[in-house]
């Protein structure tokens, strides 16, 4: 299959200028290696605890030698161990107390509590997708969005894999690449994405959305797609899933939205929103890059669909 474009994906972005720490750490973490990701999963998910903790106390947590936490510090622009922990007791104390609390308190959506009245849920919804949206601008690598721009514009058909919630994305970008002129195939059906996968070729971009990367069905049809010869793009959060073990392109998001002081390391629920932001740039890069037949073609399903609409 060539050069595998993933792999460009896996380079370590530059320092970012602003921002904090943990969120630093996040958007980097799907970027490390194992050892180096066990300590930056640990400081994000127990930051209260890493602000206290010694240094021998963290790699014996983390499972990792204290020279690796040494060469972590280095790896996230901080001078010392006991700078990282000032960094973060400082970030602990100025984060909006909505989103920094510990607790036990069952939730129905990331920190949503029972004890939560109406104004508070909306300021909480607010800040979580906010802090999602610039999490996925930071991390995304520019020359990976090309390389994938480039085998969309290379294919015949647009070939989507995905189950549960990441289908919102694919229902997203179904509507913009078809509202364009690009030929699109996806089936909720599980087991007709299966049988689909293995009619595939090397006409063909498939594209796999996983939050974790490791949803059977999902992984079995991109490695299907790709074992026939059809170009395949993940979307996901883990580089260490299977579903990247797969792809030529692999394009990450950030892999938790957890707020600070949290113990919990979950799937977040609003990382569907961060997968529809990829799905959109991709589109809007893809119709720059034809821009003139993507207007046209707008133009003409617009004039198709206003007959659908109440005037």
């Amino acid at each position: 299959m060539g050069e595998r474009a993933g792999d460009a994906g896996m380079r370590v972005p530059a320092t970012e200028q602003g921002g904090t720490l943990i969120s630093t750490i996040r958007r980097r973490m799907p970027y490390f290696n194992p050892a180096l990701r066990r300590i930056a999963e640990f400081t994000v998910q127990f930051p209260n605890r890493v602000k206290s903790m010694h240094i021998s106390d963290l790699a014996d947590n983390c499972e990792v030698s204290q020279s690796t936490i040494t060469r972590f510090v280095k790896e996230i622009g901080v001078r010392s161990f006991q700078d990282m922990k000032i960094a973060i007791a400082t970030e602990l104390s100025q984060a909006p107390a909505e989103v920094s609390e510990d607790g036990d308190q069952a939730r129905v959506y990331e920190d949503i509590t029972e004890s939560d009245d109406h104004e508070t849920v909306i300021r909480k919804i607010h800040f979580r997708l906010t802090d999602t949206l610039n999490e996925t601008l930071m991390q995304i690598d520019p020359a990976v969005i090309k390389a994938a721009v480039d085998a969309i514009e290379s294919s015949q058909l647009l070939a989507f894999f995905a189950m549960g919630s990441s289908t919102l994305a694919v229902e997203n970008g179904l509507t913009r690449f078809l509202r364009i002129g690009k030929k699109c195939l996806f089936f909720k059906d599980q087991g007709v994405q299966q049988i689909s996968a293995v009619a595939l070729d090397p006409t063909v971009t498939a594209i796999a959305i996983s939050n974790s990367g490791r949803t059977q069905p999902v992984v079995r049809a991109l490695e299907t797609a790709h074992d026939l010869g059809a170009r395949t793009i993940c979307i996901t959060s883990f580089p260490d899933s299977p579903l990247v073990k797969h792809a030529d392109i692999a394009i990450f998001t950030p892999s938790t939205s957890v707020p600070l002081g949290r113990p919990e390391y979950h799937e977040s629920m609003v990382s569907k929103i961060a997968q529809i932001m990829v799905v959109d740039i991709l589109y809007s890069a893809f119709a720059v890059r034809n821009f003139s037949r993507s207007i046209t073609k707008l133009q003409e399903t617009n004039e198709y669909t206003k007959s659908t609409r109440f005037i």
